[in-house]
C-alpha cells in the first residue's frame, strides 16, 4: 500500500508540473524566510510572531520570555533547571522546535528543554499552536515553535551589543554583527549567561543550594546569491552549558548536567516566477553527560547524531491554486556512555503533499497528506485540512489534522525497558480560530479539541523493572483569547495586550486533569510610551495545578500571580543611541512553585544596556 501511494504522489506531482508548464508565469512570494514560509504554509492556522525587538529587550531564560509572551505553561525544577512546556494540554515531547525549517528535538528524550536554548540569538521567533506532523513530522501535536535567523542581502552594517547584569551574580553577554552586499550576506553572533542562582526560598530561611549555571552559544548565518535564480545559504551554531540541580535539602548529593549542542546546515534555493525549490542538508549533535556524585567525577551520559535531508517544492499551478510537495529522509545514530542505552540507528524517510486552492480573495481552502516509513516502527498515514476566510475586519480559520509522535531512543532501545513494540503516539485535532480588526483593537478567540491515543508511558513490571508501553489516552478541550489594544496622542503611546488560555486535558482512564497542565493561565501587560521613555508593568496569572494522576487536593501546588515591571530610557549622546533597561521581576515578591517543594525567586532586580552602531 505504501509503494502504492508514493507512485500515486510521483504521478501526481508530476502532472502538475506539467499542468504548471503552460500557464502564464505567476510571481511567487520570497519564501527564502522562514517566518513568512510558515505564514504561506499555514493560512488556516493562527500564528504568533515574536520579532527581534521583543526578543533584545527581554531578560533571563527562554522560559521567561515565552511564559510571558505566550499561553504555554513551563514546569521547572526550580529557576534555571529543566524546562518542560504544556502547550494546549500536551506533554513537553508533544511540542516541535525548528531551527530554521529543520526538528531539533532530542533524538534520546523527544523535547526539548527550553532552559538550555539561546533564544537571544533569532531574528524572530514563531509560534504556532496546532497540529503540525504534515509539515513538521514528529511532536507537532500541541504546537510547534520556529527559531528563525534572517539573512539579508543589500543591508548596512549593525552591530548590537548587550550588557545585563542582576540579582544573584546574574550576568550575560550578547553581541550580534549583521551586514549585507549585492550577493553576500552574513550574520554572526555570541552570547554568554551565568548567574549564582542563589535565591533566597521565601519563609525557608535558606537559600537556593546548587542552582548555579552559565552557558555560551556562538552561531554564523551567511548567504551567497549565485545568481537570479539560485542562491546557498549555511547556518551553524553551537551550544554549551554547565547547570548544577538545585536540591531539595542542604543534605541531598550534589549534581549537575552539562548539555553540548552542534547544528549546521546548508540550504539551496531555486526560484523562477512559478516554481521555487529549497533542498536542505544537515548534520545535528547532541550529547549530555550528568555527574551524580559531586565533587567526584561519577557521570553517565549519552550522544546522537543525525544527518537530514529535506526537499521542498512550491509551484504556483494557477493563480488561485498552489501545490507544495516535501521529500524528508533522516538517519541519527545514538548510544549512552555508562549507561543502559546501547548504540543504535533509527531511520526515516517521508513524502508529504499540500495543496491550497483561493476561491476568491477573500476565501479558501488547503489539505495535505503525509506517509512516512521507519525501522523499528509503522507510522499512521496523516492529513490535514482547512478553510479560511479573510476581511479587513474579520477573519475565520478551521483547520483540523492527523498528528504524531515517534518514540524515543530511549523508548525503543533503552536496556531493559525499551520496547520495539511500540506505536506513535497519534492525534486527531479541530481548531476554530476567528480574529477581529477594529480601529485600535485586535482580538484572537480559538477553540479546539485534541484527543490524543496510545501515549507511551513508562511503568512498573513484575520483573523489577519500568517499560515503555501505549498505554494512555487523553482528550483535550481549550479555548485561547488575546487582545491588543493601542493608542497613540502627541508625543505618548499606551498599549494593552492580554492573552488567556484555559486548558481542559483529561486522561480517560482516570478522567482526571493531567498533571502539570494549570486550568487558567492569564498574562496581562500594560505599555505607556512618551517620547524616548517607557514603562511597562506585566501580571502573570497561572492557576491551581496537580501534581499527581489523582487531582488530590493535598498535593496540588497553588494557583499564584506574578507582578513585573520594565521601565526602558533611550539616551543619544551626541548622536550615539543606547538603552538602559531596569526590570524588577516578582516586584510583589509573591512566593510560589510550579514543582513541589521547589520555591522560584522571590523580587529580583536586572540592569541592561544595549547598544547599536
Amino acid at each position: 500500500m505504501s509503494n502504492r501511494f508514493f507512485h500515486s504522489l510521483a504521478a501526481c506531482f508530476m502532472g502538475f508540473v506539467a499542468f504548471s508548464q503552460n500557464t502564464a508565469p505567476i510571481e511567487l512570494d520570497e519564501l527564502v524566510i522562514e517566518k513568512i514560509k510558515i505564514s504561506a504554509q499555514s493560512k488556516s492556522q493562527n500564528l504568533v510572531v515574536l520579532n527581534d525587538s521583543l526578543i533584545e529587550n527581554s531578560i533571563g531564560t527562554f522560559t521567561d520570555f515565552l511564559q510571558k509572551n505566550t499561553t504555554i505553561y513551563f514546569k521547572e525544577s526550580g529557576y534555571g533547571m529543566v524546562s518542560s512546556p504544556a502547550f494546549r494540554g500536551t506533554t513537553a515531547q508533544q511540542t516541535s522546535v525548528l531551527w530554521n525549517g529543520i526538528r531539533v528535538n532530542s533524538a534520546l528524550l523527544g523535547q526539548s528543554d527550553f532552559n538550555a536554548t539561546a533564544f537571544k540569538s533569532y531574528d524572530n521567533i514563531v509560534v504556532k499552536a496546532g497540529g503540525g506532523s504534515v509539515l513538521y513530522g514528529s511532536s507537532a501535536i500541541g504546537g510547534t515553535i520556529h527559531l528563525n535567523n534572517q539573512l539579508q542581502f543589500n543591508r548596512k552594517t549593525e552591530n548590537e551589543l548587550q550588557l545585563h547584569y542582576g540579582s544573584f551574580n546574574t550576568q550575560s553577554i550578547h553581541y550580534k554583527i549583521t551586514t549585507g552586499f549585492d550577493k553576500f550576506a552574513v550574520n554572526a553572533h555570541f552570547g554568554y549567561n551565568k548567574s549564582d542562582n542563589d535565591y533566597e526560598w521565601i519563609g525557608k530561611n535558606r537559600k537556593n543550594i546548587n542552582g548555579q549555571f552559565y552557558n555560551t552559544n556562538f552561531g554564523l548565518e551567511a548567504a551567497y546569491k549565485i545568481n537570479r535564480k539560485n542562491t546557498l545559504s549555511f547556518y551553524s551554531t553551537t551550544y554549551n552549558d554547565d547547570r548544577h540541580f538545585a536540591l531539595l535539602t542542604p543534605f541531598q548529593t550534589k549534581t549537575k548536567y552539562q548539555n553540548n549542542n552542534y547544528r549546521n546546515l546548508l540550504k539551496w534555493h531555486f526560484k523562477t516566477n512559478t516554481f521555487l525549490n529549497t533542498f536542505y542538508a544537515a548534520v545535528l549533535n547532541e550529547s549530555y553527560t550528568y555527574f551524580d556524585q559531586l565533587p567526584t567525577n561519577s557521570k553517565s551520559g549519552g550522544k546522537a547524531n543525525t544527518l537530514y535531508f529535506k526537499n521542498e517544492s512550491f509551484y504556483n499551478v494557477l493563480q488561485h491554486f498552489k501545490l507544495s510537495g516535501f521529500v524528508e529522509y533522516q538517519k541519527t545514530t545514538g548510544e549512552g556512555q555508562n549507561s543502559s542505552l546501547p548504540f543504535s540507528t533509527q531511520e526515516i524517510f517521508a513524502v508529504s503533499v499540500l495543496g491550497n486552492y483561493e476561491f476568491t480573495e477573500r476565501f479558501g481552502m488547503e489539505a495535505g497528506a503525509k506517509n512516512e516509513m521507519a525501522k523499528d516502527y509503522s507510522n499512521p498515514f496523516l492529513f490535514s485540512a482547512g478553510f479560511f476566510y479573510n476581511s479587513p475586519f474579520y477573519q475565520l480559520k478551521i483547520n483540523t489534522s492527523k498528528n504524531y509522535r515517534i518514540p524515543t531512543f530511549n523508548d525503543l532501545y533503552w536496556q531493559p525497558g525499551g520496547n520495539l513494540n511500540l506505536k506513535p503516539e497519534t492525534s486527531l485535532q479541530l481548531d476554530v480560530n476567528q480574529n477581529f480588526i477594529f480601529k485600535n483593537t485586535r482580538m484572537n478567540v480559538s477553540a479546539y479539541t485534541i484527543s490524543i491515543k496510545d501515549m507511551i508511558r513508562w511503568i512498573p513490571t513484575n520483573s523489577g523493572f519500568w517499560e515503555a508501553n501505549n498505554v494512555d489516552e487523553v482528550r483535550v478541550f481549550g479555548i485561547d483569547f488575546f487582545a491588543n489594544y493601542q493608542k497613540k496622542w502627541a508625543y505618548h503611546v499606551v498599549e494593552l495586550q492580554a492573552n488567556y488560555g484555559y486548558t481542559q486535558s483529561i486522561d480517560q482512564t482516570t478522567k482526571k486533569q493531567l498533571t502539570y497542565t494549570p486550568l487558567h493561565k492569564l498574562n496581562a501587560q500594560l505599555i505607556y510610551k512618551y517620547r524616548n521613555f517607557s514603562v511597562s508593568p506585566s501580571f502573570l496569572y497561572v492557576g491551581k495545578i496537580y501534581t499527581t494522576a489523582s487531582n488530590t487536593a493535598a498535593s496540588a501546588l497553588n494557583s499564584y500571580g506574578i507582578i513585573d515591571v520594565d521601565f526602558q530610557q533611550k539616551f543619544n549622546l551626541k548622536n550615539n543611541p543606547f538603552y538602559i533597561n531596569l526590570k524588577i521581576k516578582n516586584a510583589a515578591n509573591t512566593v510560589y512553585t510550579n514543582m513541589p517543594e521547589r520555591v522560584m525567586p522571590g523580587r529580583n532586580i536586572h540592569l541592561q544596556l544595549i547598544k547599536k552602531f
